[in-house]
């Protein structure tokens, strides 16, 4: 008889184990944004060395993603914490110290851009900038799909002005890019 009741003891003690993995699958997820998009990141097994320093990973060196070019860090390099972009209610997330001088740029690109007054532009030189880049966007796409240096092109729209640009897709992670009309900074990612 003393043989039956181990089986369900085995049992209970696996269920318990699952539940507190999930338990702290759950607390990790609360600790982690939600809204992170990770399409981006370089996958943790591809990496076994600090792609700023080149510090070896183990045990007790944890491996880091940059929230804004995706690739991975030692904790020493990604120290860096800012809000990715200038809406009030960004929250500040982990960079490395090339995307946080990045960023910081950005950032304050686009408050002078806001500071700057409306009519700084006339209604002319925006339309000048449009058709030269309209102009440069039907030459680019007549050709292939790479700018002849083996980086991929992609039509993006400006967020703010919608014009549509022919850009160079980054290798990996996202780049800052400035639009050609507007001139305001915007991220095109990889993928």
């Amino acid at each position: 008889m003393g043989g039956s009741s181990r089986p369900s003891e085995s049992f209970k003690t696996n269920e318990q184990s699952a539940e507190k993995k999930k338990g702290f699958a759950d607390w990790m997820n609360l600790i982690k944004p939600a809204n992170e998009e990770k399409d981006h990141w370089v996958p943790d097994e591809a990496v076994s060395k600090c792609t700023a320093c080149g510090t070896d990973f183990g045990a007790f060196l944890r491996k880091h993603h940059c929230r804004n070019c995706g690739d991975i860090f030692c904790d020493k390099c990604t120290s860096g914490r800012i809000a990715l972009t200038a809406d009030e209610n960004a929250q500040p997330v982990r960079v490395c110290d090339r995307c946080m001088a990045e960023v910081t740029q950005r950032l304050s690109n686009a408050k002078e851009a806001a500071n700057k007054p409306a009519g700084l532009q006339s209604h002319e030189d925006l339309a000048r900038k449009l058709q030269e880049e309209m102009e440069k966007n039907r030459k680019s796409s007549s050709g292939s799909k790479s700018d002849g240096s083996g980086r991929r092109m992609r039509e993006v729209a400006c967020p703010i002005c919608t014009v549509h640009l022919q850009v160079q897709v980054p290798s990996s992670g996202s780049e800052t890019i400035e639009c050609g009309v507007c001139q305001h900074p915007f991220l095109v990612s990889a993928h």
